[in-house]
């Protein structure tokens, strides 16, 4: 098997790990005809749902429903607003987020094995793929590329990983309002973290979509399905939504 990541084997302690928090915080195109499908999910009491379209070949984005990243239960959202969009074949995950954002700061480039992509502009989408095991991973991307990728139960001591830029295959651009990201995370990839992952059609799995911006010019905290934290902080799965493949 080719080799997707390397794991970093230390502890990633609070300050230090990904994730839009109080306390980082105080230490330091949209597609039109995606649009018209625009969809938050179904809502089953406070959870929100969404189905992850198959597709053979290369995703048509403008085919394919989105999710808006609307929440804004600590801060204001200052006129950002984000969405994402999920598809799937038989190898990958693909997904595409982007943002409504005129102040844009990105100052972690791609090249940053350690980069705090939270600080800047950034758009996370966090995933537990498997029921059983309390475990998630955090993808973290700025408007550079610039990627935090970890995994662990909670908040503390989560263990950063560097998956080859193969793996993934993230590419960004700037839109006309604002910035993209589109990457993708391929089976073996999860499979080598989670040896019981089997994705079929009918699989529900568990996460979360988020935009914020700890050290931009209005800071800013955006969630797809309500957290419930009386401060900023993502790494609540107890409040991650539904994920189910078609």
């Amino acid at each position: 098997m080719k080799k997707l990541l390397t794991v970093v084997t230390v502890v990633v302690l609070a300050l230090l790990t990904c994730g839009c928090s109080q306390q980082n915080a105080s230490s330091s195109s949209a597609l039109s005809s995606a649009a018209s499908q625009s969809s938050s999910g179904s809502i089953d009491g406070n959870v929100k749902s969404y189905t992850i379209t198959r597709v053979d070949g290369q995703p048509d984005w403008n085919s394919i429903a989105q999710l808006d990243i609307d929440d804004s239960p600590w801060t204001d959202s200052f006129g950002i607003s984000a969405h994402a969009q999920l598809c799937h074949d038989d190898q990958a995950l693909y997904v595409h987020m982007w943002a409504e954002e005129q102040d844009i700061r990105a100052t972690y480039t791609a090249e940053d094995l350690l980069a705090n992509p939270f600080e800047d502009s950034c758009l996370e989408f966090f995933l537990s793929p498997v029921a059983d095991d309390a475990r998630y991973l955090n993808f973290e991307f700025n408007p550079n590329c610039a990627l935090c990728n970890q995994i662990g139960a909670q908040k503390q001591d989560r263990t950063r990983l560097l998956p080859t830029s193969e793996t993934l295959n993230a590419s960004s651009s700037r839109t006309p309002d604002g910035w993209e990201i589109t990457y993708q995370v391929p089976f073996d990839y999860i499979r080598t973290l989670y040896p019981a992952f089997n994705p079929e059609p009918g699989m529900r799995m568990r996460g979360n979509f988020y935009k914020c911006g700890n050290l931009t010019a209005n800071k800013h905290y955006l969630a797809w399905n309500h957290v419930d934290s009386e401060t900023p902080n993502f790494h609540v799965p107890e409040s991650f939504g539904t994920l189910v493949i078609e």
